[in-house]
């Protein structure tokens, strides 16, 4: 099946409550397929990671030039960030369904990770550290890096056991509601239609 384009970064596309789950959604449309890819090229890549607050302004502009002057090399990173990108989904979508991880999908992501530590350097963040990479580390693949480095976060976090699945499409979010009884990426979105979908069946079904 072909992929769709979609490139316009909105309010709506950020709705996993976690950069990880953010890039997570960035394929993916309204059903449970991934038909629909948005990182369509690395200047998007960079435009994404921007507004999900993995790089700054100024590192994607110096990134920018970069895959200016070999776009070979950036295109082979836009690759293999969608590859795991699409592992990781693999395995967030069994975690949340109580289910075990499947493979090869977990060995490329554990590879990933580890591979980003040994890159990465321990930096304080208030009273705590966290791991982070420098553009001087990491080069054209800084974003997925630090998206890793998220990731690696995330699993030690009490949010893991706060994800949850869209019931109408492949995206991912954190519920941090009370009641944890949130079942839609967004009510603007799968919300709506599955509300549309319900009255229209209950309208069908008294027509009959």
């Amino acid at each position: 099946m072909g992929m769709l384009h979609q490139t316009v970064w909105i309010e709506d596309d950020l709705i996993g409550g976690h950069p990880v789950l953010d890039f997570l959604n960035t394929a993916g449309g309204r059903t449970k397929l991934r038909d629909v890819e948005r990182l369509t090229d690395f200047p998007t890549f960079l435009e994404w990671a921007v507004v999900a607050d993995v790089l700054s302004e100024q590192e994607a502009r110096d990134l920018l030039a970069r895959e200016q002057n070999d776009a070979d090399a950036a295109q082979a990173v836009l690759a293999d960030t969608r590859r795991f990108r699409e592992a990781l989904h693999a395995l967030l979508m069994a975690e949340q369904a109580d289910l075990e991880w499947p493979e090869p999908e977990r060995t490329q992501v554990i590879d990933a990770i580890r591979q980003a530590l040994r890159n990465a350097h321990l930096e304080s963040d208030g009273d705590t550290y966290r791991w982070a990479t420098s553009p001087q580390q990491s080069d054209l693949e800084l974003p997925k890096v630090r998206i890793v480095l998220l990731l690696e976060a995330l699993l030690r976090s009490d949010d893991l056991a706060r994800m949850r699945n869209c019931e109408r499409c492949s995206w991912l979010f954190i519920d941090r509601g009370r009641g944890r009884a949130r079942r839609w990426c967004s009510m603007a979105a799968c919300g709506s239609r599955a509300k549309s979908a319900k009255y229209y069946r209950r309208k069908t079904t008294k027509s009959k």
